[in-house]
């Protein structure tokens, strides 16, 4: 109440800073609409890349079912025309001042922007512990680059054993090591595999079956948020097409070409995924906000950070409970309900209403396989196989945002269905890849 009578007071617009655009910054930006429209609030969002990934394709196109470029919304589109912004890497906050402090990408001068409201979207990195090599030789997938980069990794290996005499070392530079068994582990493992058998035979000196693919997890299953039955199906049907699982087992140490489990095994692989889970940002530790035991920025149920009534967090960075005391996953789909739940929120705020708690009730999950092969569970509905996998594809297209992505998207799989894949290189190698990740 006191925000919205200050604002009248003073005879200006309300000024909402958004930090970050991913899922959970865009979509608050996108559903601020009401109020623009009722109090001609100032919407400014913030963020180093001029898109979004649409977390969900990214590792189709790095396999090349999908366009890369179809993988990303372009955030200047996506927003209301109203709202603006700004391709900028947020540096701090100025609480005395209440303005947030950026930097333009390209420039070194640092930038203040004004605000009345301040959310926080900046999300999550890549967990990476302390295991020797790791660091240096491993593969992420966070990013356009990284799957994209995957994808010339497997030809670059594709190409070297083609004219590898050695049978050996022919396998160990067609075998690929991915950690972690979430959604994205999974997926790599099934999606890859797939890619590369297939590759194979366009290649005069490889076979399919000299292609292999292990799955490293320290839990005793796969997939542990789904229910255990969808975990053994995924498990049996990427064993069945040749994957090697290794559950209850870790890295210890990492070398250009091999991987030392914890168990004391040595896999030759000359290439390792790492898909074992999110850490805070670093950012956030900058910041003059509470932080959990984790780091992650406390959060009130109705998404204000503790102790501000005008500070709200979403998506990875924030730390927010259900009403048993849970924390919600750090999922695209959480992220972006989040962020229409914030933007009405502040909407409410400016009207002086009541506010109203964040509520997620899982609508399901799904797991891509590879192999047009995948497992889901659809509000309590446990399906799995090829309607599994169709499914999958239904849903992601009806959430891809804008009708020309829809279209585009819809296109490209149709194409796959009847023709080949390129199995060529796109030019995105190690170094890039390195090159184009955010630096702290």
């Amino acid at each position: 109440m006191d925000a919205k009578m200050s604002q009248r007071t003073q005879g200006r617009k309300p000024r909402i800073v958004i930090a970050g655009g991913g899922f959970a910054g865009a979509y608050t930006a996108k559903h601020l609409k009401s109020a623009i429209h009722q109090f001609d609030a100032d919407v400014l969002l913030l963020d180093r890349n001029n898109y979004f990934i649409f977390y969900p394709l990214l590792v189709e196109a790095g396999t090349g079912s999908l366009e890369p470029r179809h993988a990303i919304v372009p955030i200047r589109q996506f927003l209301n025309r109203s709202s603006r912004f700004r391709m900028a890497e947020t540096l701090g906050v100025d609480l005395e001042k209440k303005q947030v402090v950026y930097r333009i990408i390209g420039e070194s001068e640092e930038q203040r922007a004004d605000y009345d409201h301040l959310v926080l979207a900046i999300g999550s990195v890549t967990r990476l512990p302390p295991i020797p090599g790791l660091a240096e030789h491993c593969y992420e997938m966070k990013s356009l680059a990284d799957s994209v980069g995957l994808r010339d990794r497997a030809i670059q290996m594709l190409e070297l054993a083609n004219v590898t005499k050695d049978e050996a070392k022919r396998r160990a530079l067609l075998h690929f090591v991915v950690v972690g068994s979430n959604f994205t582990g999974i997926e790599v493992a099934g999606e890859f595999q797939e890619y590369m058998r297939e590759a194979a035979r366009v290649f005069r000196n490889i076979k399919p079956e000299d292609c292999q693919l292990t799955v490293v997890e320290r839990a005793d299953r796969i997939l542990t948020v789904l229910d255990e039955d969808l975990s053994k199906f995924a498990h049996d049907a990427l064993v069945k097409r040749g994957v090697k699982i290794r559950v209850k087992t870790s890295v210890k140490e990492l070398k250009a070409d091999e991987v030392i489990l914890d168990n004391g095994e040595v896999l030759a692989a000359h290439t390792l995924v790492w898909c074992g889970g999110v850490k805070e940002n670093p950012l956030a530790a900058k910041l003059p906000f509470p932080l959990d035991a984790r780091g992650y920025i406390e959060c009130e149920r109705d998404l204000r950070v503790k102790g501000f009534d005008n500070v709200w967090a979403v998506g990875d960075c924030a730390a927010i409970k259900d009403e048993e005391g849970r924390l919600y996953a750090p999922t695209a789909q959480n992220a972006l309900r989040m962020g229409k739940i914030c933007a009405q929120n502040i909407t409410r705020s400016l009207r002086g209403e009541r506010l109203k708690p964040c509520n997620l009730v899982n609508q399901g999950s799904l797991a891509a396989l590879g192999c047009r092969t995948a497992v889901a569970k659809i509000f309590g509905v446990k399906v799995s196989g090829i309607l599994a996998w169709w499914m999958w594809r239904t849903v992601y297209l009806l959430k891809m945002p804008t009708l020309a992505r829809k279209i585009r998207v819809a296109a490209d799989w149709t194409v796959d269905l009847f023709f080949q894949r390129d199995f060529s290189q796109l030019g995105v190698h190690r170094s890039a890849v390195v090159a184009s990740r955010p630096k702290y």
